[in-house]
């Protein structure tokens, strides 16, 4: 019975990290919205969906962010505690992703000008919720450090589907490795 070399199994685990991370990829971009889910005041959780804001060309895909009311109960919530979970389903192929970290806020109106959509000038919503648009002080955004993923992906995490997932975890120097699955 052959053994797997130090380096062949390195290889493998390398691979399935790359192919979990891009069936990430893959779920995320087929889905218009998200839950993130905060701590509540009592220790709960709160969710609300979400509508994220790709990041910029050269910046880390693991950095996830949102625009949102600088009065809202999540800005309350993160400032009392920042850890955060964003998920993702999507029913057509059976995949679920949630993506778990820090959020920090972002209030600098540099940054607001540079991440504010011009096509968000259009929405009405945004218009409501923001009438001076990339300069409303009430306009914030959320970063959200990604160091977690968990995913069901058919085809891609254990069989029999559903039963467990697989589970990435991304260390200080931002290298991913499999926890499960």
């Amino acid at each position: 019975m052959a053994t797997a070399t130090s380096s062949e199994a390195t290889t493998t685990a390398s691979e399935r990290v790359h192919q979990l991370l891009a069936a990430t990829r893959e779920t995320i971009g087929k889905v218009q919205y998200c839950w993130a889910v905060t701590v509540s005041e009592n220790g709960g959780a709160n969710a609300r969906p979400m509508g994220r804001v790709l990041g910029k060309p050269g910046e880390d895909e693991w950095t996830v962010w949102f625009l949102t009311s600088g009065d809202s109960r999540k800005m309350a919530e993160i400032q009392r505690d920042p850890r955060i979970t964003i998920s993702y389903q999507r029913d057509s192929d059976d995949s679920y992703v949630a993506l778990v970290g820090r959020a920090a806020l972002v209030a600098d109106r540099s940054e607001i000008r540079n991440r504010w959509e011009e096509r968000w000038n259009d929405s009405p919503a945004l218009i409501e919720a923001f009438p001076g648009g990339a300069e409303d002080p009430n306009a914030v955004f959320i970063r959200i450090e990604v160091d977690r993923i968990e995913l069901w992906v058919r085809g891609v995490t254990p069989e029999p589907f559903g039963l467990r997932g697989s589970v990435l975890h991304r260390d200080s120097a931002n290298r991913w490795s499999i926890v499960s699955g």
